[in-house]
């Protein structure tokens, strides 16, 4: 019976040469597949640091516009000013205690002339901080006094020709005192104010609680209830001052490349929204205004006064008389 044929032995040196090549193929198919994986995901373009990851500052959104006017600390004004209607407003000039006399300026014809008053050699009032006109005949000041630099309450009943002292009567008014800006009192309360620099005050008379600040950043918040809680706050760039008005707040501002002098721009309360009106041109540079802008408005009538020109408008500062 012939033998089955003997199966022929596999060369086993051949076989470990195609799998060396065949692992080896793999291998720079594999290198060539990853290099071009990388290299689509920058554009091809080598990179020798890791490229930043992108962030975002939060800010208020308001209808304020937005402005190129630079960040600048705003300063308390020197400037007061305080109208009845549009024919008669008080306004003076202030500064440091105790040297700083109290020398409030009366006009009766809507800012043509001004008569000078002296309430520093009545009751050695000084550097006054607020200045209200009651009536034709009544005006009310905060001032410091001279032996101390306190706060005092002094007020005349007669048009300024004579002042006297009511130390009772300032527990229940608004005011900031310049030795600690981070404090505003609030009639009966001292409380801590929404910032660290208050330089603007302007309490609502239509709401005994109601009240806005301007800080030195140039934000602005508000309360209904008497300092207890605060609004979010509104940025307005170039702001130097603001006053309350029938619809809120009017806020002037310098420095907007859209107005060359000074910029109104009126806050309502509910909603909280900033709306630019008109502008005031002054020959002056925006600098120079800083700390010595004032505003008030009354009966519809509002005044401004910066450098040497004292304006009226009815009109919102739309035209100017």
């Amino acid at each position: 019976m012939p033998r089955p044929p003997r199966s022929r032995p596999r060369d086993s040196s051949r076989r470990g040469v195609w799998m060396y090549l065949g692992v080896t193929a793999f291998l720079v198919a594999d290198v060539i597949l990853v290099g071009w994986a990388l290299g689509a995901g920058d554009g091809g373009a080598p990179s020798s640091s890791p490229r930043p990851l992108p962030t975002f500052t939060p800010s208020q959104t308001t209808n304020t516009p937005t402005s190129s006017v630079p960040a600048t600390v705003v300063i308390p004004s020197t400037r007061l000013l305080s109208a009845l209607d549009g024919t008669t407003a008080w306004r003076a000039i202030t500064g440091e205690c105790p040297t700083a006399a109290a020398a409030p300026e009366l006009s009766t014809d809507s800012g043509a002339t001004w008569q000078s008053r002296d309430a520093t050699s009545d009751v050695r009032v000084t550097a006054l901080q607020t200045l209200d006109v009651v009536s034709s005949s009544l005006v009310e000041m905060i001032g410091l006094s001279a032996d101390g630099c306190v706060p005092q309450f002094v007020k005349s009943f007669v048009a300024g020709s004579d002042f006297s002292d009511y130390p009772d009567q300032l527990i229940g008014e608004w005011y900031v005192d310049p030795a600690d800006r981070s404090v505003i009192h609030t009639p009966g309360n001292a409380v801590v104010a929404p910032c660290t620099s208050v330089v603007a005050l302007a309490p609502r008379s239509d709401v005994e609680d109601g009240a806005a600040v301007l800080c030195s950043d140039a934000q602005i918040f508000t309360t209904e209830d008497a300092a207890a809680t605060w609004s979010s706050p509104v940025q307005v760039p170039g702001a130097v001052n603001l006053a309350v008005t029938t619809m809120g707040y009017v806020i002037a501002t310098v420095g907007l490349p859209e107005c060359a002098g000074v910029q109104l721009t009126y806050l309502s309360v509910e909603p909280l929204i900033a709306t630019p009106t008109g502008c005031l041109p002054v020959a002056i540079p925006a600098e120079t205004m800083h700390g010595n802008v004032a505003i008030s408005e009354a009966t519809g009538s509002l005044w401004v006064w910066a450098g040497d020109t004292v304006k009226r408008s009815i009109d919102q500062g739309i035209s100017w008389q």
